[in-house]
């Protein structure tokens, strides 16, 4: 009895735990988008989608962290190296940079934007731009999370 119940206080703790390190991982994408001019509530619906706020997941084409930046992008368009991809603040900021780029790019565009981030330049430029059929669902699924996400930020939900 008393080894089930140090494995259910345990299980309880990593539980607690897990949830403590993803609200502040929720906090820092709130902050960074703060800071770099990115509705929060997006730009927790793209982290959201793309890793789950796991900063240790990689995608099976090699993306990394959070918001899931390729290792040649981060290279190529910033100068960091793939290792530096690990750590959160950096993957974060990136990503961040990225979409709004993006969102320049597409005068707004929230749908446009999602899909080359997701999707690549298949996206095309504008006036002819085209969401990638292929990234339909995930840009329906960044709009409805994006919604809920909004709604937590205006309550307060990730204020420190």
């Amino acid at each position: 009895m008393l080894v089930v119940a140090g494995l259910l206080a345990l299980t309880a703790t990593a539980t607690a735990t897990a949830a403590s390190g993803r609200l502040a991982l929720q906090r820092l994408v709130v902050a960074e988008a703060r800071n770099m001019g990115v509705a929060p509530g997006l730009a927790l619906a793209v982290a959201h989608a793309e890793s789950d706020f796991n900063p240790k997941v990689r995608s099976h084409k090699g993306a990394r962290g959070i918001m899931q930046i390729m290792p040649r992008t981060a290279w190529e368009e910033y100068g960091i190296v793939p290792e530096q991809l690990w750590q959160p603040r950096i993957n974060v900021r990136l990503g961040l940079h990225f979409l709004k780029r993006l969102l320049r790019r597409y005068h707004g565009r929230v749908d446009l934007a999602l899909s080359y981030y997701n999707g690549g330049s298949a996206v095309g430029d504008l006036p002819r731009a085209r969401i990638i059929p292929a990234t339909y669902p995930y840009v329906r699924k960044v709009r409805k999370l994006r919604l809920n996400y909004r709604r937590m930020v205006r309550k307060g939900t990730y204020d420190e």
